[in-house]
């Protein structure tokens, strides 16, 4: 990326090592943790069991299969963008779209904030029980690997997280 605005920083440090900040690395991603994340889900098969739950609400084929619109629902939360609105910039973005089966550079865009908020709101009650029926599923088979437990402790924390204005 030649055409950077800012210019490199270098910074004294009390070390003989050198630091230096540089705005040239072209497009990068900071949630280099959907690697591994995309590496367990691809193992556990867990996008792929949620994503059979959830009722195909479009009359006609989306653009986005269903289960690719899960995965980057569930990683963007992951990654900490729990807004839809996110979803409108980090459907550009290279590590997310390649954590989804999307080529970073030349794949198709990920889905937009609309069609997220459609793929959450096709959720239905029977929906969310199946869901929470495969998680369980999936957790007592992945636990059951080692053996049955002794004692299973479920730790259920209200702590109230006064964020965003208290919403």
């Amino acid at each position: 990326m030649q055409d950077c605005a800012t210019s490199r920083m270098r910074f004294d440090t009390q070390t003989a090592l050198a630091l230096e900040a540089a705005f040239d690395g072209g497009r990068i991603s900071s949630d280099a943790g959907l690697v591994w994340l995309s590496k367990m889900d691809k193992e556990l098969g867990l996008c792929e069991a949620i994503s059979e739950c959830v009722p195909e609400w479009r009359k006609r084929r989306g653009r986005h299969s269903l289960l690719s619109l899960l995965r980057q629902r569930v990683f963007q939360i992951a990654c900490g963008y729990e807004d839809q609105n996110d979803s409108d910039t980090l459907r550009e973005d290279p590590l997310l779209k390649l954590c989804c089966g999307s080529l970073p550079e030349s794949g198709e865009d990920l889905a937009s904030q609309p069609t997220i908020c459609r793929l959450e709101n096709a959720a239905t009650r029977s929906s969310c029980r199946r869901i929470a029926e495969v998680l369980l599923g999936l957790y007592l088979a992945e636990r059951e690997k080692d053996g049955v437990p002794q004692r299973v402790l479920l730790d259920f924390d209200s702590t109230d997280d006064p964020t965003h204005g208290d919403q």
